[in-house]
Order: structure tokens, then sequence, then C-alpha cells
């Protein structure tokens, strides 16, 4: 146990951006990283970078050059120097050490842990064996290499799928002018940085993405004014205040101490509890809202500022989604909407492990069995925190039940962690016992904006896992890309969409990201 631990550990803490490194792939590549996010990665398709505040993209092909886009430094090679996602939905078998690269290196192997959850993501423990070695010293993985299970045919087996660092050069002397982009290169801005800006190309940004934006805000401003939202069950008009935010370093970490081992284990572990429970989800828009900047609000003629206002008019306060879940573990749940605030939703989905009900206002659908609704799994299954920076750990009482109290905040990286981490910063309180969160707190510039909570946690009633249909609703196959779609995007989105292209690529993208978040 202790060296699953250990492993547990170097695993979750290893951090790319402090390191001092020259390394080539298996495929050519070739990276030089420095501290402080700098990074330098040449590809058979071109180079890219980041001078440790922006990233920047210079193709091989100048018909692959643009001018720029909106992001800001993520993680170079995230299936090796972002190993956090060996420990989701996992279980590890250290086997001993080898060399690697001359470096002294973990091996281990990785099977797919039965879980609530299944996280489609493109860097995840597959079906089968996924085999890594691990840096002993650095944390990050040397090698990973994804085998067919025991089980499978000798015809179905397919060669291992394998990523490598085939050499490696520790605090090696860098130019630092390795990490400045190259003359041509398309250089990412901030969201501020490019509402600032007095280019042409952002100023092209500013006038679509404002047109886009001023026009949705002219929509919700109409139907807010013809149709009012109503709610049923019991909600409650405040978010609990009772977990103050985190305080966070200039890395933009969780200050406090590192979590104990124990709270290490219990996350690891997390996703096979049964219970049944009330989950609320609190969400204060006026305060998500309250933290766009100025620079922001003018841009477009004043665009983004007519949305603001319109979404902060019509959804002013906190909106409190009430629903009554039961998980019997692996394909096994259901989550009965009693109270929704917010917008419409499914009001009830069941899973009985071979397929799943969605009953919606006007017709029911049924598909094959799929995970819960990514907040309910979330809930579940904690083992996705240990993707995120994690200090604390003190152990308190959460109503009836012990839990530990952990501050959690968002790294970076080149793919979506969970989505209960859409925001920089959090408290989650776990449970002690069944490893499932007991309540998540989201904070935006200090402010809660968002908390999830799980209130009268017992253990699951007997009972199948499906929907009593009523005889008036249609039942329906489900479509293929609509299985696991539970907030279809509504009318503000598809019309930033169609006012933006007409005006430009760039404030497309703009607009549907902007909006894609207000409505997630």
């Amino acid at each position: 146990m202790s060296a699953e631990v250990d492993l547990l550990r170097l695993v979750q803490q290893a951090d790319w951006t402090r390191l001092n490194l020259a390394a080539e792939t298996n495929d050519g590549s070739k990276l030089l990283i420095a501290p402080g996010r700098r990074y330098r990665l040449q590809t058979p398709d071109g180079v890219r970078g980041c001078d440790g505040e922006r990233p920047w993209l210079h193709p091989e092909r100048d018909e692959d050059r643009h001018s720029n886009w909106i992001g800001g430094p993520q993680t170079p090679l995230p299936m090796l120097l972002f190993p956090a996602w060996l420990l989701r939905n996992s279980r590890l078998e250290v086997r001993g050490h080898l060399t690697a690269c001359g470096r002294d290196a973990i091996d281990v192997v990785a099977t797919e842990r039965s879980s609530i959850v299944n996280p489609l993501r493109r860097n995840q423990v597959r079906p089968g064996r996924t085999e890594a070695l691990v840096d002993a010293e650095l944390g990050i993985l040397l090698r990973v290499a994804y085998l067919p299970g025991e089980d499978s045919l000798p015809e179905d087996e397919e060669p291992p799928d394998v990523t490598e660092l085939v050499s490696l050069v520790v605090d090696p002397v860098i130019d630092p002018a390795q990490f400045i982009p190259p003359p041509g290169s398309a250089v990412g801005e901030s969201w501020t940085d490019a509402f600032d800006s007095a280019g042409p190309v952002a100023a092209a940004v500013q006038t679509a993405a404002g047109l886009a934006a001023g026009a949705v805000g002219a929509l919700i401003n109409h139907r807010t004014s013809s149709r009012a939202e109503t709610a049923s069950g019991e909600t409650e008009a405040s978010m609990p205040q009772d977990d103050p935010a985190p305080e966070m370093s200039p890395d933009g970490r969780p200050a406090g101490p590192d979590v104990s081992d124990e709270v290490l284990q219990l996350l690891h572990d997390s996703g096979a509890a049964t219970f049944d429970a009330t989950a609320h989800e609190w969400f204060d828009e006026s305060a998500m809202l309250s933290q766009v900047p100025e620079s922001v609000r003018r841009t477009g003629f004043g665009g983004f500022g007519v949305l603001v206002s319109a979404l902060a008019e019509r959804r002013a306060g906190v909106t409190d989604t009430v629903s009554a879940i039961r998980i019997g573990g692996p394909g096994l749940y259901q989550v009965d909407r009693q109270a929704e605030a917010k917008r419409a939703r499914p009001k009830t989905i069941a899973c009985d492990g071979q397929r799943r009900w969605v009953v919606g206002e006007d017709k029911v659908t049924v598909g094959p069995a799929s995970p819960p609704p990514p907040d309910i799994g979330d809930l579940a299954d904690a083992s996705w925190l240990l993707e995120c920076w994690l200090s604390g750990g003190a152990l308190i009482m959460s109503g009836d039940r012990p839990a530990y109290r952990l501050h959690a905040a968002r790294r970076d990286t080149t793919f979506w962690l969970s989505p209960m981490m859409f925001f920089p910063a959090a408290v989650a309180v776990v449970d002690a016992e069944l490893g499932i969160v007991l309540s998540l707190t989201s904070f935006l510039g200090g402010k809660p904006v968002r908390r999830h909570e799980l209130r009268d946690v017992a253990p699951t009633q007997p009972g199948d896992f499906r929907v009593n249909i009523p005889p008036d609703l249609p039942v329906e196959p489900a479509a293929s890309r609509d299985a696991d779609r539970e907030h279809p995007p509504d009318t503000p989105l598809k019309l930033a969409g169609a006012v933006a292209q007409e005006v430009g690529k760039e404030a497309v993208k703009a607009a549907r990201n902007f909006l894609r978040r207000l409505n997630s």
C-alpha cells in the first residue's frame, strides 16, 4: 500500500511548469522546457511554444498560419507531462523499477476500474492495460503503452499504441530566445488582451463579437418580457456560505499543507459507493457576470455590455436546482429533477445497466446504458479531484457525516478536466467513508458562483433503476449523438453563431465559446 500511495503523490504533484529539460519523442518531436511555463515543441507539422505568458504557433505551411487566437499557456505533450490522468478511474500495480532514458523509472500497470462514471477523454486509462514508466524523481511519464486485455482474442489484438521519450536531459543550458515566437507566428491572447488591442484583427473580433452579443442581449430582453421562469419543489433562494474562498499562491495553487496519504487513497478509490441523496445545485449568475471586465463590456460598440446587462436582469439572484438521486453502482442510477429554477432539463434520467431512459416534457427517449449526467457522476466519483492542485484536508463534520475539506485549483492542460472545475478554484468536502463529494463550492474572483451539495445521504433503497413511462408521452429511440446530451443549446447560442458568422470566423468562435459557458 505504501508503494501505491507514494506513486499517487508523485504523479499527482508532477508539475511540468517547474522543470528544465530537453527531450525527444518516438515520433521525432523535440521538446525544450524551462521553468515558468516556457516551452518549445518542434513536430513534423511545425513549431509551437510559449514564452511563459503567451502561447504561439508557427506551422510548416504558410496556408495554415493565421493571425491570432484566444488562449493561454497549456501543457505540451499532456499524455506524458500531465500524468495525473493516469489516476482517474484506475487500479495501479507497481511492478518494480526500470531504467529509461538513463533515468530511474517506476514500472506501473493501470487497468480501468469499475465506477459510476466512464469519462470519454483522449487521455485516460482505456479498457485493457495501460503500461507506464513514471520518472521516479520528476513524476512525469517517460513511456505510455496501451495494450489489449488478457481476455482479448488473438485475432482482435492490435499493436500497442506507444508514446514515449527516447531521450531526456535534465537541467540543460537553454537559450531563452528559443521560447520567443519566430516571425510570422500566430500568438495566443487572453480575452482581456484581445479586447484591449488596437490592431485590425482585434478590431474585427471586437466588432463581430459585439454585434453577436448585442443581438443575443436584445433577444433575451424580449424573451424576458414575454416569459417568466417558474420552479416547483423545495428550492432555496440563497447559496450556503459555509466554505470561504481558498487562498491562492502566485503560481495558481491553493495555499496550505499537502493533502494526506489517506485522502489521496480515498480519492483514488472513489466511485464504488452506493447511496441515495438529495442533490442541490446553486448558481449565482449575478456574481459571475459581475466579474466580466469593463473592457469586455465595452467591446463591439457595447454589445457585450448589452448581453451582460440582459443576463443579469433576466437571472438576477441565485437559482437552485433540486434532484433526488439513487446510485446503485456502475451503470445503475436514477436522477429525478424535483425543482428546476435554471433551465429546462429532463425530468428523469434512469439507467438499469442495459438501457437508459430520459423523460422530457414531451417525449421519452430510450437508448443503451451510458454514464449519468456529468455533475451527478462527479459527485459520486471524486477521483477527478486528483487532476487538480489540492491542499488542506482537515477532518470536519458535514451534517452528521465525517468529511475532509479540500482546496482545489484548476490546472493548465490541453484538454478539459471535470466540468465541475469550470471555475479557477473550489472548496470540496469529501465524505470520509464513501469517498463521494458532499459539496463543491466554486469561486470566481473570490466570490462563490456555484455550489453542488448532497444532502440526506443514506444507503440505496431496493428497487429497479427504471422509469414508469407516462401513457401520454411518446417513446423514441435515443439518437447516437444525443444519448448523452442533457442540455441542448438554446436559441441565444444559435443566434449568436448565425449573426457572428456573417461578420467573421474569429467572432463565431468567440461568441460561441462565451455563450456556451454562460449556458453550461
